[in-house]
């Protein structure tokens, strides 16, 4: 207690004492800081950063730094004194650091991507349906020509999805400030819906207990008015726990439930695109291949980016082709390597497999074992 009344106290007496220095329009009024004491605003953010501090030493400190600047500032009222010019000084070389930081903190907001609307930027979809009917989404504008596109060749968009987001894959890499909307958004949906199962399995044990707390409380207090004989507290017509968190569940399951189906209907319609890039690109196509002198009925719209589900398939398929082109190798391909490496023979004489004789051995054998015919 002590302590927080020698704080108050010497705030009283520094905010007193600062304000009898005088100061230069320059820093007061005329301020690019605002119309404001620059001492007072020092001494105010002094006390509020130090104000949670409870140790003995950083108190102790503090005060000591508090009376040393009191003084200070008693001698730096007086125009003439090199207090008074140390604190203009000082006062002057705050500012500029002020000025400085906002200036960086204001470029660095600039040079910060904005999740805002772009002027002059029309959506991809826009919602037809009237407030109270089922949404309906509908493309809010016709694909874009092809002179738009650099390459000169239409890439058709793909539909996908991310915990039930529905967004196109216009190019490669995806937009980081893409990726980030459909990740914020599949788990704001993900949170939503594990805290609405658990309402609705722990939480109905819980409201049970309390709905139980509620009825043995009000049947004692009945029972205790009963003995002395009075009558009866009235019973409160008010909503148990089981019903309050019923009508919750009721409305979250709701919001899901809307919210499903608004994500639902903006797929309809990113699919709609989808089909109108394929439809023009597979039409350009067969203007290509017009001008080329080429039948236009072989036209066919390229797979630019292939669908997860088929890229198992073509997998699949490439090992069989690798496994197919690979030749088969012989019987003999599992004997050993004495065996099946190849062996310098000299002229007229053949190699033996391991097991069998050779003709020359049979001949001498025959001939009953002499070299000589």
């Amino acid at each position: 207690m002590n302590a927080v009344i020698l704080r108050f106290a010497l705030y009283r007496a520094l905010v007193r004492q600062g304000l009898r220095v005088p100061l230069p329009d320059e820093l007061t009024t005329s301020s690019p800081l605002g119309p404001s004491n620059p001492i007072k605003n020092l001494i105010r953010n002094a006390f509020r950063r130090n104000k949670r501090d409870t140790s003995p030493r950083l108190v102790v400190s503090a005060l000591k730094n508090g009376y040393r600047f009191l003084s200070l500032l008693s001698r730096a009222a007086d125009p003439a004194s090199a207090e008074h010019a140390s604190v203009l000084a000082f006062l002057r070389e705050n500012e500029s650091r002020i000025l400085e930081v906002r200036a960086k903190k204001a470029a660095e907001a600039a040079a910060r991507i904005s999740t805002a609307p772009i002027p002059g930027r029309t959506p991809l979809i826009k919602k037809i349906s009237a407030e109270g009917e089922p949404p309906v989404y509908a493309p809010a504008g016709p694909p874009r020509p092809l002179s738009s596109f650099p390459s000169g060749v239409r890439k058709p968009p793909t539909l996908g999805a991310v915990g039930g987001v529905p967004f196109l894959r216009l190019k490669k890499p995806q937009p980081r400030f893409l990726e980030r909307v459909i990740r914020q958004t599949a788990q704001r949906r993900e949170k939503k819906i594990i805290q609405l199962l658990d309402f609705q399995t722990e939480g109905l044990d819980d409201v049970a207990l309390e709905d139980q707390w509620e009825w043995l409380v009000g049947r004692m207090l009945a029972d205790k008015a009963k003995e002395e004989g009075k009558t009866p507290p009235p019973v409160p017509r008010e909503p148990t726990y089981r019903q309050t968190l019923h009508g919750v569940t009721v409305q979250m399951s709701k919001e899901i439930n809307e919210q499903r189906l608004d994500l639902l209907a903006k797929s309809h319609a990113m699919w709609q695109i989808v089909l109108n890039e394929q439809a023009l690109a597979l039409q350009e196509e067969k203007e290509r291949l017009a001008r080329e002198g080429k039948d236009p009925s072989e036209a066919k719209l390229r797979d630019w980016r292939r669908p997860i589900w088929d890229r198992p398939k073509r997998k699949l398929k490439a090992k069989k082709q690798r496994e197919a082109a690979v030749p088969e190798q012989p019987e003999g391909a599992g004997v050993s390597k004495e065996t099946s490496s190849p062996e310098k023979l000299s002229p007229g004489t053949t190699r033996s497999v391991e097991g069998e004789k050779s003709p020359s051995a049979v001949l001498k054998e025959t001939a009953g074992g002499s070299d000589t015919p």
